[in-house]
């Protein structure tokens, strides 16, 4: 009986928080995310469609791509940056931005070992620009974040030893959307688990330590612009006493993948990515 007059209690608050706040209670948290001055997206298009850029993804980075191309289009009569597979790269030098995917969603490790093969196999490649991306399944709550990134680290340094003619490039892991159901709610209340909440921290925790680890190299963090409302808002959740940037819902239409908007933030901060990688500058999102 007292259980059952807990629950009641709690729904009652949920749903009070829900009617004066004008969204769900356990809803993400958002905060102001500052912006600086960027360069001009012709600037950086063009400085991109001059190089020779290797990008090894699964889906998400799909959408990212999608977004690129996009953009392209709008800014060049009809576009001319234009993906090319493994294959079609080897028979030329030229400018591509070489679109490969490889090793196996849920076992992050198989991706590292795809992009260090390669690399290693590809003599004909020459990119000035490689890099990889996690997917967000890659992640779970279980997930050894040390012993991963440990992993991710020893191969990234050793290719760098290997192939001082490339600049090897980082990806912050991208995020799920938070789950807001009554469900959910309930659970944070009484402090049961939420899988996606719990999976997102390891995200976070992953890419915390790709930025502290690799600060002299391009970074993109694409994690944050997920995160990133178009008015500059952070969705964010509170766990443990700490701050975790989540998916926002604007940007997905099933908790992970992105839509056109999501497509078109990314692919406009990738863009960007690309054109300070190119030109030698770090850290971008």
């Amino acid at each position: 009986m007292a259980e059952t007059k807990r629950c009641l209690s709690l729904v009652a608050m949920l749903m009070l928080g829900t009617s004066l706040c004008g969204r769900p209670a356990a809803a993400a948290n958002f905060e102001k995310e500052s912006h600086v001055t960027k360069t001009p997206l012709t600037a950086d298009l063009a400085t991109v469609r001059q190089g020779r850029i290797l990008f090894s993804h699964m889906s998400v980075g799909a959408d990212i791509i999608a977004g690129i191309k996009r953009l392209d289009a709008e800014n060049s009569g009809g576009g001319s940056l234009r993906p090319v597979s493994l294959q079609e790269a080897v028979g030329f030098g030229g400018p591509a931005l070489i679109d490969i995917s490889g090793g196996q969603n849920g076992e992050p490790k198989t991706k590292i070992d795809f992009f260090a093969s390669t690399i290693r196999g590809g003599v004909s490649l020459k990119p000035n620009l490689a890099f990889m991306k996690f997917c967000y399944v890659d992640f779970n709550p279980r997930t050894d974040v040390d012993e991963l990134f440990n992993y991710y680290r020893s191969t990234l340094d050793a290719l760098k030893r290997e192939h001082p003619e490339i600049r090897f490039a980082h990806v912050t892991v991208p995020l799920m959307e938070q789950p807001t159901g009554l469900k959910w709610k309930l659970y944070r209340l009484i402090g049961r688990e939420v899988w996606e909440d719990a999976a997102n921290v390891k995200r976070a925790q992953f890419n915390q330590r790709l930025q502290e680890s690799f600060g002299s190299d391009p970074v993109f963090d694409l994690a944050r612009v997920e995160a990133t409302a178009p008015d500059g808002l952070l969705t964010k959740f509170e766990q443990g006493g700490r701050s975790y940037m989540s998916l926002y819902p604007g940007y997905t239409t099933d908790g992970g993948h992105l839509n056109t908007a999501g497509q078109r933030a990314a692919g406009l901060a990738a863009i960007r990515f690309l054109a300070e990688g190119l030109k030698g500058g770090g850290t971008s999102r």
